[in-house]
């Protein structure tokens, strides 16, 4: 039977978006009773659980990739979205039929009726989680590679008891949720590990305590550099397991940093389904591109999107674009979340661009272009960085390809949500 979705009963985005008002709300209780409603549809298939500051995205994008070249129909969970709400549930790498996926959505909200009231509001990233679960148990989902959405411990996705569990890296975001130093993020992230084989990327000192977090949760430890490695370039890399090496390997970008979240990926797929066809393995990765990721948008100028939205990802990808020697004029489009580290962003790109063109994003959390401005005029450089403001970003993007001309470089990035405000600018634009 076909779901009507139009109308105000059936209207699935509306009651999303509706549910942004709500905020954060970390914590377990309305999950699991939500769950529990629906007879726990997470128990129905194993899972990859996905957490750390960055490259979660990508990691469980290419694991569920590998997972169904073996010949099990694989979803990825992903937060956020850059083009819409059905971006965030990919099985068999596409997005989950809008009418699926909207079915889940209007039987979580009948469900969220139900709640006691002492429970609170259900935030919108509970009801997607619980709404995605819903949909891949009803679609035959064999394996589900899960990204968290803040932090790990009270994050809506530690429901799953997930057999891998891969912590991708530690940096300092969300301090006043997570804590103040990246131990303690460290902790609240590994906290998700409950058994079963746990993979790390770089940890940068932390590798003690990933080795205790391990013993006391019954858990094997697979740490990046030490278990497993990684060599090359996006264009042609090769990761070393405890089973096996695998060589030849390519994913189609120029970000240096996704060759680390692919080998991370294939570890974790190895792990849950012992060693792995290097063909169909290698065929994965190769059609596997992740939107937002150094994403070439045109040639002419070069205009590149990225989604690099803390000081870690800025520094990564400052490094690929380094990598690819980017030429000049170049002018960077920029919008930062107010709670972000931005100083410190601002402070990465600012020696590598000619012009920034400070905009703002349509989430409410934006930084404004002006304060934005202000805050990049006092980063340090080496030569004189002119600055132009315009809060509209699709005109700041025009702008930023006049200054560029057809020979220069246009890099946009500082938010996932920029990108989600220009998807439309971006699609029409694809290299």
């Amino acid at each position: 039977m076909t779901l009507k979705l139009a109308g105000p009963s059936g209207d699935w985005r509306g009651y999303l978006d509706s549910l942004a008002a709500f905020g954060m709300r970390p914590g377990l209780e309305r999950v699991e009773a939500l769950l529990s409603a629906f007879d726990r549809p997470q128990d129905g298939f194993r899972s990859i659980h996905i957490v750390g500051t960055n490259g979660k995205s990508s990691t469980a994008r290419y694991a569920a990739a590998i997972c169904a070249a073996h010949g099990l129909r694989s979803a990825a969970y992903l937060s956020p979205h850059i083009t819409g709400y059905g971006e965030r549930l990919q099985v068999d790498g596409r997005p989950l039929a809008a009418e699926a996926f909207g079915h889940a959505v209007l039987r979580v909200r009948e469900a969220v009726a139900a709640l006691p009231r002492e429970l609170g509001e259900t935030t919108q990233f509970e009801t997607l989680t619980v709404a995605a679960l819903l949909a891949m148990a009803e679609a035959d989902v064999a394996v589900a590679a899960v990204e968290a959405g803040l932090g790990g411990r009270l994050d809506a996705t530690n429901v799953l008891r997930a057999p891998v569990v891969v912590l991708t890296n530690i940096g300092l975001e969300h301090t006043e949720v997570l804590g103040e130093t990246r131990a303690a993020i460290f902790a609240e992230k590994a906290a998700v590990i409950k058994g079963g084989d746990a993979v790390f990327g770089a940890l940068e000192g932390l590798e003690p305590a990933a080795e205790r977090v391990c013993a006391a949760a019954g858990a094997r430890a697979h740490v990046l550099g030490r278990g497993f490695d990684v060599m090359g370039r996006p264009s042609a890399f090769g990761v070393t397991t405890e089973r096996a090496r695998y060589d030849g390997f390519s994913v189609p970008t120029d970000a240096a940093y996704q060759v680390t979240n692919a080998a991370l990926a294939l570890e974790a797929a190895e792990l849950l389904l012992g060693r792995l066809d290097p063909t169909r393995t290698r065929q994965a990765l190769a059609a596997t591109a992740v939107p937002g990721r150094l994403q070439v948008v045109t040639r002419h100028p070069l205009l590149l999107a990225d989604g690099a939205h803390n000081a870690d990802g800025m520094r990564a990808l400052l490094a690929s674009l380094g990598a690819m020697e980017f030429p000049r004029p170049r002018v960077a489009v920029i919008a930062v979340m107010r709670d972000k580290a931005y100083t410190e962003m601002l402070a990465t790109i600012a020696p590598e661009v000619d012009v920034i063109v400070c905009t703002a994003a349509s989430e409410p959390r934006s930084l404004g272009a002006d304060d934005l401005a202000a805050a990049a005029a006092a980063a340090p450089t080496a030569h004189a960085l002119r600055l132009e403001t315009e809060p509209d970003a699709h005109i700041a993007v025009r702008r930023a390809q006049e200054l560029a001309g057809s020979a220069g470089t246009v890099v946009v990035c500082g938010s996932l949500y920029l990108l989600e405000d220009l998807a439309d600018m971006l699609a029409a634009g694809a290299a």
